[in-house]
């Protein structure tokens, strides 16, 4: 054992310690132990045994039958069946056929649950029988010191065997048949044996509580869908489910990105098109479309960017600081002028228009002012006088100032880069655009006003720095995004144009749809992996549970202590009961962990054939009885045997040869034998009395009568007549006598007639106790004429008168009548005067043949 593993051990101490197996929860603690063992994080391992633990183990206590009782529903056995057997080693239960004797057999065998027990029926005669069920007393004897008190154990036929009684030996005819010609199992086994057997057990059992564990780890990992069975991802899942996988394992291949993802929508939208050329034509017409708003944008974006926004920015400053310097040169030249404002913007477009007016209608053929003499105003159309012409030629020489001109080309700039800004898109056709995109609506609006607000505000702006901020970095990822996008389908669908590439695109997309469903379940395979090297701990557990070496060691013992010592018993057996003469012999054969069966059969024979063919019903019981009993005795703890009328169809040298191996038993252990034949109740008291004469044994025994009542068997005999001396018995039946005066009707003449019959036999004892001085007894094989011899002359004719006119009288209440011939009863009065004359006959005669063995007369 010091050897075996840290569990094991712990089982074989808790084994000696506690000298029972253990519970439910100590084998969860061993399977505890297990576990931790063979994942090797048991923090201390199981100290070795000391020498001698084992063997040392004290037997279990014996046991004593004290009675049995309130018996209900078990045969015909009435209320008041009972047996008492606390004062009896050697308890003889004993009642002529319809006594109840097969009543109490059939009860032991299911209290013991003995083998073959067959069914236990109540009264078949009621109509409402009641369950079967009895309580019994049993008294504990332990290996060492005295008895205990005694318990109360209560049975009913739905609950089975009791117990404390399984071990309890029964022998009867279905036993006997067993034993005799059939393999049978042994019921008792060495202490070694024992040991280990149940070191065999409990292994099972943790074995058991460890295979449940597992059972507990169901898995929760979801099933491959058919459809990916043939892709990569089966093949990558396959490697991945196994004990020693590492977590970076799975996070490495349970991975699917962004853009495998949208892949794989790609090619399932793709291969799901019926006409992928036609679709390809779409999509490229939609890159192109794509492409245009890009250059749209990218024209808006740049036209309001900063670097043109800072153009027409400082074009419109510069214009504004030259108009400035020509206004301020032209108020100089105008000063003093009789009206204000000239040389202003409004000033300046009404001489631009009167310019052009004189070119065009009044002096087209003459350079403009025209203030030669004669001319007049093209505005008033009044003739120039000197002032006037001064004035005119003084604007003309003004709006030909370099200042003014360059003013005015400054405007002009501006003005056109101005006009050169793009429109802005109507908020529908922004939004058809952007939702093309993919871009959201607030996002589309919000760069949408942006930039309005932008182009608006470059139109008067004077300062970058003031001008409304326009980003358009998500307009440009999203028409990105969707451009990639297309683009993919786009060559996507070029692919499945032809039967090739649509193959390819197939498989591509089996493998990414298995990547994905793999990265969907990343945390399924984890706990999977972890569930396998559970598993594989609790098998590794398991493997430690192993009976293997604990078999051979059971087979090692069972060979040289249970097999052998079932045989040397069983030929022991056979020389006590006068059967070693029979051409039988013992064998065994192995069933593995320790089981051997046992059969008894024929020593040599020239050809196979069962023993019951050849021996006779006798020795096939003597061979039977054999082995029962090398069963029995294999025991180290003091139990009761019970016999159910062992000697059938045994000659008189085996009755006595089986008389008095029981009353051997009865030695050292109780015996109950249950008997109808008054043969082997006299064989059985004369067996222990010879043991008590020439053995010095202390055996008690007991006979214990019964009768039936009516319809109640079993009722314990209110005489026992077989077992009582003729003088007490002769006071019984005078005291029955008077008590049957105190009923009437039927009750009377039962009570009066069981007392006419008790009589009957007491006369009958009183021959062989008395009148023969116990020189000849019934059923016994000995004659003993030492000191009596003499005494047979004390016998006079009147004597013999007496007991033959007793004898005829009552015959008729002890053997069957014929039934024109009704059996009487006599008068209370008329009994009792009978039983009187008897016993006053017995102490008179005792004198006279005292008398005569001492050669002397008597007078008496």
């Amino acid at each position: 054992m010091n050897g075996k593993a840290s569990w094991l051990r712990a089982a074989a101490r808790g084994l000696v310690e506690n000298r029972r197996m253990p519970t439910d929860a100590e084998i969860a603690a061993l399977a505890d132990h297990c576990l931790l063992e063979a994942s090797k994080q048991l923090a201390q391992t199981e100290p070795p045994l000391d020498p001698g633990a084992i063997a040392g183990t004290p037997s279990r206590a014996g046991l004593r039958l004290e009675r049995v009782f309130d018996v209900r529903g078990v045969n015909a056995l009435g209320d008041q069946a009972k047996l008492e057997l606390a004062d009896a080693d050697l308890a003889i239960v004993y009642g002529p056929n319809g006594s109840g004797k097969s009543g109490y057999a059939r009860l032991m065998k299911h209290l013991c649950g003995a083998r073959l027990a067959g069914t236990i029926h109540g009264n078949v005669f009621d109509l409402t029988p009641e369950a079967p069920s009895a309580n019994i007393e049993v008294r504990a004897l332990e290996t060492h010191g005295p008895a205990t008190d005694t318990t109360i154990l209560s049975w009913d036929s739905a609950r089975g065997p009791l117990g404390p009684l399984k071990a309890v030996p029964v022998f009867d005819s279905a036993t006997s048949l067993e034993f005799g010609d059939s393999a049978s199992a042994a019921t008792h086994t060495p202490r070694s044996m024992q040991f280990v057997g149940r070191l065999i057990q409990i292994s099972d059992q943790v074995a058991a509580n460890l295979r449940q564990r597992a059972d507990l780890l169901v898995t929760q990992m979801p099933v491959l869908p058919s459809d990916l069975i043939q892709s990569p991802a089966a093949n990558e899942l396959r490697q991945l489910l196994r004990s020693k996988t590492q977590r970076a394992a799975i996070e490495e291949v349970c991975i699917l990105s962004d853009e495998g993802r949208a892949e794989r929508v790609t090619l399932e939208a793709a291969l799901a098109q019926a006409n992928p050329a036609e679709l390809h034509a779409k999509v490229v017409a939609e890159l192109e479309r794509l492409a245009k708003h890009k250059a749209a944008a990218v024209d808006r974006e740049y036209a309001t960017g900063e670097e043109k926004a800072g153009e027409i920015v400082a074009a419109q400053l510069d214009a504004v600081n030259k108009r400035a310097a020509a206004t301020a040169h032209a108020t100089s030249f105008f000063q003093g002028l009789p009206l204000a404002g000239v040389g202003e913007d409004t000033w300046r477009r009404m001489w631009a228009a009167a310019e052009a007016y004189g070119q065009a209608f009044a002096y087209p053929d003459h350079t403009q002012p025209n203030t030669e003499e004669g001319a007049r105003c093209v505005l008033c159309q009044q003739e120039l006088n000197g002032d006037a012409k001064a004035r005119m030629q003084g604007f003309a020489d003004f709006i030909q100032d370099r200042l003014q001109a360059e003013a005015t080309a400054a405007e002009l700039r501006a003005v056109m880069l101005v006009q050169a800004l793009p429109g802005i898109p109507d908020a529908q056709t922004w939004s058809t655009v952007s939702q093309a995109l993919g871009l959201d609506h607030q996002t589309s609006e919000a760069l949408r006003l942006a930039v309005s607000a932008r182009s608006s505000a470059l139109k008067v702006a004077v300062d970058v720095a003031s001008l409304p901020v326009a980003d358009w970095a998500e307009w440009h990822a999203a028409q990105a995004s969707r451009t990639v996008e297309l683009e993919k389908q786009r060559d996507t669908l070029a692919g499945l144009i032809d039967v090739e590439g649509r193959k390819l695109n197939q498989v591509r997309l089996l493998e990414l749809r298995g990547r994905e469903w793999l990265a969907a379940h990343r945390e399924h395979v984890s706990a999977e992996v972890e569930r396998l090297r559970a598993i594989e701990g609790v098998e590794a557990a398991i493997r430690l549970t192993s009976t293997n070496a604990l078999t051979t060691k059971n087979n090692e013992i069972a060979g040289a202590e249970l097999a052998k010592g079932f045989c040397d018993r069983f030929n022991a057996e056979m020389w006590r009961l006068g059967g070693r003469g029979l051409p039988v012999v013992m064998t065994h054969q192995s069933k593995g962990k320790g089981r051997f069966t046992f059969c008894a059969e024929l020593r040599d024979p020239q050809r196979a054939i069962h023993n019951r063919e050849v021996l006779s019903e006798g020795e096939q019981r003597v061979v039977a009885l054999a082995a029962f009993l090398a069963d029995a005795t294999g025991s180290d703890r003091c139990l009761p045997i019970v016999f159910d009328d062992p000697i059938s169809s045994l000659d008189q040298r085996f009755e006595e040869a089986v008389a008095d191996r029981i009353a051997e038993l009865a030695e050292t252990r109780q015996v109950l034998v249950l008997t109808h034949r008054l043969s082997l109740m006299v064989l059985l008291k004369n067996a222990v009395k010879k043991r008590a004469e020439f053995h010095g044994s202390t055996a008690r025994v007991q006979v214990l009568s019964i009768a039936r009542e009516g319809r109640a068997a079993g009722v314990p005999a209110t005489i026992d007549a077989f077992a009582m001396k003729p003088k007490e018995g002769l006071d019984k039946v005078v005291r029955d006598a008077r008590s049957a005066a105190n009923f009437d009707g039927e009750i009377r003449r039962a009570v009066l007639r069981n007392a006419c019959s008790n009589f009957r036999i007491l006369v009958e004892r009183s021959v062989e106790e008395h009148l023969l001085f116990g020189m000849v007894m019934r059923y016994r094989r000995e004659i003993k004429t030492m000191g009596h011899l003499k005494k047979l002359t004390a016998i006079r004719i009147e004597d013999c008168e007496l007991i033959d006119g007793m004898m005829s009288k009552y015959s008729a209440f002890e053997h069957s009548q014929p039934m024109e011939t009704p059996a009487w009863l006599p008068e209370i009065e008329e009994l009792i005067a009978d039983a009187s004359s008897v016993q006053a006959w017995i102490k008179p005669f005792e004198a006279r043949a005292k008398a005569a063995a001492e050669g002397r007369s008597s007078t008496t």
